[in-house]
């Protein structure tokens, strides 16, 4: 146990400056510490809040201001570790963070396929559901996690073991979906069970000039009808995103084609080799074609450098808005322009930086905020307009991957429809009938 007295900077404050203060910091190392920690705080009346890596963006994993809730941290449960290379699964204790796993899957040729700038821990890729870079060809948490182990903050403190590590079940409700990105509120993911991969033995990766971003679905259909389900990622990054390399990072320019419009990240990867055969092909078929302009084809790492810098930037910008939204892919380059447009009829000086998941959808909008802009009203009303534009207009979403939490709340409460949320709220009462999980 932690408390005040220790340095609690690391569970208090999460990677883009939300902080919280916390009673203090408990790290339950097996299912029956976690039992009784529930207890405990059952007992006190004490509020917990479940957090993982602490590498969330929404604060849900924090805290709130008070100084009297008790995080629960999971780093300390790495007991579980059962590989079974003939089904291709792994079953694993919650500490465990994704780069350890997947460097002791790369003995085997296999991989967790989930591809993000962070090291998250398990419980937090399954109480999140995960998404990132890959999720175009393996999907997210949902689609790997074939099972959870929770401990539930009902009386008697239920233990679910649900750690079967099954593709086929057909035996009623499917239990863990509950505690696949509902945050750590429905119960506390002491374990999980997931579909692995077979790290790709050839990959290809390519930075692609997009000059008129109207091309850009008909450039990703070629990809899908050509590369089917070798194609691991189709990234975008936009003309001011690439901007930002510009002060700090000019030596990654190199990296990029010369344009002045977005540009697109794609990699291929296949078992059997010739992914860069296999890439090369379509690009020539899209510069045929009129599509797309330079590209640069080269080293996987380094190209996806520059995609992974660029957040680090926005992270450390201020004072910024930064939205995590999705929409029908169908629909997406529809989104982009309304929304850039109706942020400049407001705000003429501020620059939108865009970068996401394009092949599943996802979009990360970040609005450098100018002094007209960084106002308590017009911030208000910046975040109504972005977020009413994607969910009431697009048939989008104001959360594709980043989860629910004190940043994103109020939107949570004003559009997701009622029944939903009553639903989910009885479901919550009857597994934790005193409210003792997660944020508040």
């Amino acid at each position: 146990m932690l408390t005040p007295d220790d340095d609690l900077a690391r569970y208090q404050e999460s990677p883009n400056n939300l902080s919280g203060i916390a009673a203090l910091v408990v790290r339950p190392a097996s299912v029956d510490e976690v039992r009784r920690v529930l207890t405990t705080c059952r007992s006190h009346g004490a509020h917990i809040v479940p957090q993982g890596a602490n590498t969330g963006l929404v604060g849900a994993g924090l805290p709130d201001g008070s100084g009297t809730q008790v995080i629960l941290s999971t780093e300390r449960m790495r007991r579980t570790f059962d590989l079974d290379v003939d089904s291709r699964t792994l079953t694993v204790s919650a500490g465990w963070l994704l780069s350890d796993i997947n460097q002791r899957l790369a003995e085997w040729g296999l991989r967790l396929p989930i591809e993000v700038g962070s090291d998250p821990s398990v419980g937090g890729m399954v109480s999140t559901n995960i998404a990132g870079s890959n999720v175009i060809r393996y999907g997210d948490a949902r689609r790997r996690t074939l099972g959870v182990q929770a401990v539930l903050a009902d009386p008697d403190t239920t233990v679910l073991d649900l750690l079967r590590p099954l593709r086929k079940q057909n035996e009623g409700l499917d239990l863990t979906q509950l505690f696949i990105g509902t945050g750590g509120t429905f119960g506390i993911v002491t374990a999980a069970s997931f579909e692995l991969a077979y790290e790709p033995s050839s990959r290809a990766t390519a930075w692609i000039a997009i000059p008129d971003g109207s091309t850009l679905p008909g450039v990703l259909r070629s990809f899908e009808r050509r590369c089917g389900e070798w194609l691991t990622a189709f990234e975008l990054v936009s003309r001011s995103a690439i901007a930002l390399l510009a002060d700090n990072y000019a030596g990654l320019l190199k990296r990029l084609p010369a344009t002045d419009g977005d540009c697109v990240l794609v990699e291929v990867g296949t078992s059997w080799g010739g992914a860069e055969d296999v890439l090369v092909a379509v690009l020539e078929e899209l510069d045929e074609q009129g599509l797309i302009g330079d590209t640069v084809v080269g080293t996987p790492d380094e190209l996806w450098e520059v995609r992974h810098v660029i957040p680090t930037i926005t992270e450390r910008m201020s004072p910024v808005l930064s939205f995590d939204v999705a929409t029908p892919r169908g629909k997406l380059n529809e989104f982009r322009r309304t929304v850039v447009e109706r942020i400049a009829v407001r705000h003429p000086d501020l620059v939108p930086v865009e970068l996401g998941h394009y092949g599943d959808g996802g979009l990360h909008l970040i609005l450098p905020l100018t002094p007209a802009a960084a106002t308590p009203d017009a911030r208000a009303a910046l975040v109504r307009l972005v977020y009413d534009t994607a969910v009431l207009e697009f048939d989008g979403t104001f959360s594709a991957e980043h989860g629910v939490g004190p940043k994103n709340a109020d939107t949570y409460l004003r559009l997701t429809p009622p029944a939903a949320r009553a639903l989910t709220d009885r479901i919550r009462e009857a597994m934790d009938p005193a409210g003792l999980l997660g944020w508040r």
